[in-house]
């Protein structure tokens, strides 16, 4: 448990929960559900420490950085809680990258 990676996975599980959940209280039950459903497809993967998942997942999770990013500062009354879930998902997506490139570099070591 002292390995880094691990260490990032768990950051980027926390994060990836989190964004889930920012969603589903933002836009209500079915239209945040609605958007989280491709944010569920990795969950799966990571959990079972699948590098491939988290690659792939960080391509999924730009999308929802510049969207989220957009709507911050489209719309005026939402751009506190916009820009929040924002920084959730940027840190979602560098949690991700750490979780792949570490593994990589310790894979590498044995």
């Amino acid at each position: 448990m002292n390995r880094l990676s691990e260490w990032a996975r768990i950051a980027a599980l926390a994060f990836h929960f989190g964004l889930i959940a920012g969603l589903i209280a933002w836009c209500g039950w079915l239209p945040g559900i609605l958007l989280s459903l491709p944010l569920l497809a990795p969950i799966p993967g990571l959990l079972r420490k699948r590098t491939y998942t988290a690659g792939w997942a960080t391509m999924l999770v730009v999308f929802y950085v510049g969207g989220l990013l957009a709507e911050g500062v489209a719309v005026p009354g939402r751009r506190g809680i916009g820009t929040a879930l924002s920084i959730v998902a940027a840190l979602d997506f560098v949690s991700l990258v750490l979780f792949v490139r570490l593994a990589a570099r310790e894979r590498e070591r044995r």
